[in-house]
């Protein structure tokens, strides 16, 4: 008996050992290559809106979404740092679902920018099949409307979408044909009350922060294949026009945007890994780093938590994957086929906790119990130990400086140190990985026969619920914020005004002017940002002769210049002198024909002593497709302000008709 016993003891063991050491041998080298590189080169924040903006896409797959999908699309649009013309939202929903359909009906009839795309068969089909459906859906709008979009994102209908993820988007989208955000679980500020009660959504924090703090940027550096997470993923206009009318998402599979990210990456597509931070300063005035990613909430009960990771094992490991794969050389490297068996392992692996836990409890028991020793002290088995210790010590370490950054020192605490070595949290994860392996292997072997693992699969969604509006408050930026990522002001300067605007009861914008912190553009600049209204530094492109409808002494008492004007309708630059709402009713011009930016006073006063400027391309370009109302008063500002980036700017933001991308590579679907 002694003998089995040490026998089941050295093979548990050497499973872990051979199922683990990969794992370290990845991260010792990633850890490498980064002393080797040094830290990656960030972004230049304070220079995003240095790019003229391009048009975007932004599509929500809904079924049963009644309960969440409007307070989605208010909060996304209402914190969206991005001009509203220059990205178009589509939801897909189906026929059958009424509910659904007139809570998008009431968003449409709200913003301009929201359209409803209505499947042409009863829901549900599979996500896959609503995506495929909006795009076909979108490739029509764009020849409607002689317009392009740059790239299409594809959200969740419950995700809190970060504001700058579309600025981030169209600074990217030039250099990368994908582009992967990342996704951090919402959890509760943990505590002690209910460290427990948030066990479950815990574990999805830990794994995520995991693999999105650090694995994902790994494999990018090592040329793996970069997963796509499902939402906050982003598809360039040149892997649509490589389709040639056949479908993007495959629909064959339970986790299609896993399987879309290998068919492009077996493709030779670049798939980018956005891994960027920006400043906050919070109410005790230190400097929060938040990562501009999609945030939103996971299953919080073991029964949702199974179910839900059951569809991403099966349809990663037993749908997407084939052993093939792994071995099948061409565009995929040694690296990339190595992370497909990192992610096909664990339909193994997941199943190693069963028998390793088990043979920790006969630890435990063999502590207070005469029972046999299953590890003899120096033996093969004992040292197997040794060196699992020392894997789990280390892993642990990693998980804890991932979780760390994403959500702060006291989440880390709950998750890695309650209790060290062995923490809670850890054992509950594995435990619900276990079981949803378990129900996997199940379907495979009876939930699923040949013939339908090769037909589409009915969508298995999750039910979704979404934050109240005052905790979504928190994710806005407010002029503080865009101030530091602009690299205008000091921490320690806006701290100090911060206490003075307190104190003091005054604007927070009037005591930075005051102390000459920032200059009145700088200031304006911010306070655009957080109105969600266009920016014009220089007015000398607009100068024209619109200045002569009105009187020039009250425009320059009101400090206020007409930017153009098209069928009766102004564009007007304004600066903090006068509140807006005031202006149409002071000029004699009905509020809906007027339309406002921001601009620093000084600039406006220049204009209008100036008078008006050349005639230019771009300029008639513009006024021919305002006349024709092929473009919004939005767009036209923005055309004319960023001319000078490039010849053909129109062409450049996708409001024309441009050539077919050059020889792209068709999809295998």
């Amino acid at each position: 008996m002694e003998h089995i016993i040490r026998i089941i003891g050295v093979v548990v063991a050497l499973g872990f050992v051979l199922f683990s050491i990969d794992d370290l041998i990845w991260d010792i080298i990633s850890i490498v290559r980064k002393i080797r590189d040094g830290a990656p080169e960030r972004l230049p924040i304070e220079r995003l809106d240095a790019v003229p903006p391009k048009l975007l896409a932004v599509m929500i797959a809904a079924w049963h979404e009644d309960n969440v999908i409007e307070p989605v699309i208010d909060n996304m649009i209402a914190a969206l740092q991005y001009p509203l013309s220059m990205y178009h939202v589509f939801i897909g929903v189906y026929p059958n679902d009424a509910p659904t359909i007139a809570a998008v009906e009431r968003l449409g009839e709200k913003y301009e920018n929201v359209h409803m795309v209505v499947n042409s068969r009863p829901g549900p089909t599979c996500k896959a099949d609503n995506i495929n459906n909006m795009l076909r859906y979108i490739r029509q709008f764009e020849t409607e409307r002689r317009w392009r979009f740059f790239s299409v994102t594809v959200h969740d209908s419950e995700d809190v979408v970060h504001p700058y993820e579309l600025k981030l988007t169209n600074y990217l989208i030039e250099r990368h044909d994908v582009l992967q955000f990342p996704v951090i679980p919402l959890q509760k500020m943990p505590d002690i009350r209910s460290v427990f009660r948030s066990m479950t959504t815990g574990t999805y924090a830990d794994e995520f922060a995991e693999n999105h703090y650090r694995t994902m940027g790994t494999r990018e550096s090592m040329s793996a294949v970069v997963p796509s997470a499902g939402t906050g993923f982003v598809i360039s206009h040149v892997i649509l026009d490589g389709l040639h009318g056949a479908p993007l998402f495959p629909e064959d599979s339970l986790t299609e945007d896993y399987k879309l990210s290998l068919m492009l990456t077996q493709k030779g597509y670049n798939i980018h890994f956005v891994l960027e931070r920006v400043p906050r300063l919070m109410d005790n005035n230190t400097v929060r780093w938040d990562y501009v990613a999609t945030r939103s909430f996971f299953p919080d009960t073991f029964r949702t938590a199974t179910r839900q990771k059951m569809r991403w094992i099966y349809g990663i490991t037993m749908q997407s994957i084939k052993i093939s794969d792994i071995f099948r050389t061409g565009k995929m490297g040694f690296a990339a086929r190595y992370s497909l068996y990192k992610d096909a392992k664990a339909k193994a692996s997941n199943l190693m906790v069963l028998p390793g836990y088990l043979v920790f409890i006969y630890f435990l028991l063999s502590l207070f119990l005469p029972l046999p020793d299953m590890y003899t002290r120096h033996s093969l088995a004992w040292g197997l130990c040794v060196f699992l210790t020392f894997m789990m010590v280390f892993r642990q370490t990693m998980r804890a400086v991932a979780i760390a950054n994403f959500y702060g020192f006291k989440s880390m605490a709950v998750a890695c140190l309650l209790p060290p070595l062995m923490p809670v949290r850890l054992v509950w994860g594995n435990i619900i990985n276990l079981t949803a392996t378990l129900k996997a292997w199940k379907l495979y072997f009876l939930g699923a026969g040949t013939k339908k693992k090769k037909g589409k699969v009915a969508w298995n969604k999750t039910d979704h619920t979404f934050l109240n509006r005052h905790v979504l408050y928190r994710y806005y930026r407010n002029v503080g914020d865009v101030l530091l990522e602009k690299q205008y002001l000091s921490v320690s300067a806006l701290s100090g005004a911060l206490r003075r605007s307190r104190t003091e009861g005054r604007r927070i914008g009037d005591i930075l002017l005051s102390e000459g912190a920032v200059t009145e553009e700088q200031l304006m600049e911010a306070v655009a940002n957080v109105q969600h209204r266009l920016f014009i530094r220089d007015i000398a492109p607009f100068a024209n002769g619109a200045a002569a409808d009105f009187d020039g002494t009250l425009l320059e008492e009101l400090a206020v210049y007409p930017l153009f004007s098209s069928k009766g309708r102004y564009v007007f630059a304004a600066a903090d002198a006068t509140p807006i709402e005031k202006i149409p009713g002071l000029l004699g011009v009905a509020r809906e024909n007027c339309g406002f930016v921001y601009s620093a006073r000084q600039s406006i006063l220049a204009a209008l002593h100036g008078g008006a400027g050349p005639a230019t391309a771009a300029r008639e370009a513009v006024g021919r497709l305002l006349d024709r109302d092929a473009i919004t008063m939005e767009q036209a500002v923005l055309a004319l302000g960023y001319q000078a980036f490039t010849p053909d700017i129109l062409e450049y933001m996708g409001l024309r008709d441009t050539e077919p991308a050059p020889a792209p590579v068709a999809l295998a679907t």
